[in-house]
């Protein structure tokens, strides 16, 4: 089966389509098309339609993939007209995402219309990508879609960077808890700079931020002048992420966020913090249950400052335990989340489009 994979994104390696090109390049019987973008700007949108119709005529597809974030690329094989079976990798709901971030309000005209708009591209695809079966779920209702043609795939990571490996700690004798990615209002940064100064009076507790703009730089500095201890870097090379998380006591995954998509997520830098057994402090949400507190992560309230301040503390006393429990977040990882796993549910859905 050959099978076309589009990408049209900006960062056209993002871990979720990494993952997703090495399952479907290892799944039996597949020959794989890549088609995606080289420029990173609004040429793009008019680059990959080209591959995408060069790719039609000569390699024939007999499939294709459309991987995050695809919304663009789906709306143009549905004007195309093309009768190819589509896999469309949602993975973050167009009418979720237009109402998070401000651009329509719930149950207005406008929300109506985009919604069912949307929804009419997504039906004409055979199946749909989501990464949690909660947002499956979500999706599927606001879709007005059978949940059966989803299928759930973990987002995983980049295994050959993300991997355990031994690294020399701080001998100094403080705790080091780290934090880094976008500044999302699901991620909750917020609530971290807030319990980093609700622990302004532990002296050994200290707290590097890394990532964000000017306005992330600025409620850092507001809140080491407030006392927190905080150290911020506005970037860090990707390949000296997994260091950083090592040598830290503590990573932060989250998402600590109070908002609707912070309900559905498994973050990036938890999945990566899970594979390289770092023990990882997440806020509880509707699709990771099977974190268990002070087992294989440390679980809080979401929108909870005093929460996270009192977990981090706990982490601080209990340093043999959280050596167990970045461990145990490690067997979670290959269990549930690992490139392996995708792979085989890759596997099946390959056979499910070939009936």
């Amino acid at each position: 089966m050959k099978i076309g994979i589009i990408a049209c994104y900006d960062q056209i390696d993002y871990v979720r389509a990494r993952t997703l090109r090495t399952a479907f390049a290892a799944a039996p019987g597949t020959e794989i098309i890549h088609i995606r973008n080289k420029h990173k700007g609004l040429l793009r949108y008019i680059e990959v339609p080209i591959k995408i119709l060069k790719a039609r005529r000569r390699d024939k597809p007999d499939a294709y993939v459309i991987t995050f974030r695809g919304y663009e690329m789906l709306l143009f094989m549905v004007l195309t007209l093309n009768r190819k079976p589509i896999i469309f990798d949602e993975l973050i709901n167009f009418t979720e995402w237009m109402e998070e971030h401000g651009k329509l309000r719930h149950g207005g005209l406008a929300y109506r219309l985009f919604r069912r708009w949307y929804a009419s591209l997504v039906k004409r695809c055979r199946f749909i990508l989501a990464d949690t079966e909660a947002h499956a779920l979500y999706s599927a209702k606001l879709n007005n879609i059978r949940v059966d043609r989803y299928r759930v795939i973990p987002v995983g990571t980049d295994e050959a960077v993300f991997y355990p490996r031994k690294v020399k700690k701080s001998d100094s004798g403080s705790f080091s808890v780290f934090y880094y990615g976008h500044m999302l209002p699901l991620h909750g940064m917020s609530y971290a700079l807030e319990a980093a100064r609700l622990l302004q009076d532990e002296p050994d507790i200290n707290f590097r931020f890394v990532g964000g703009k000017r306005s992330v730089a600025k409620a850092c500095a507001a809140a080491a002048a407030a006392g927190a201890r905080i150290t911020y870097e506005n970037w860090l090379p990707f390949d000296k992420i997994p260091e950083a998380a090592l040598r830290a006591d503590l990573t932060l995954g989250g998402p600590f966020g109070d908002t609707l998509q912070a309900r559905f997520v498994v973050t990036g830098k938890t999945y990566q913090f899970l594979a390289l057994g770092a023990p990882t402090l997440v806020g509880r949400n509707e699709v990771n249950h099977a974190f268990q507190d002070r087992t294989n992560a440390l679980v809080v309230p979401q929108g909870d400052a005093r929460a996270i301040a009192d977990a981090i503390l706990w982490a601080y006393k209990h340093p043999k335990q959280l050596d167990k429990i970045g461990q145990e977040g490690r067997r979670l990882y290959e269990k549930q989340f690992s490139q392996k796993v995708i792979n085989g549910l890759v596997k099946d859905l390959v056979k499910d489009l070939a009936v």
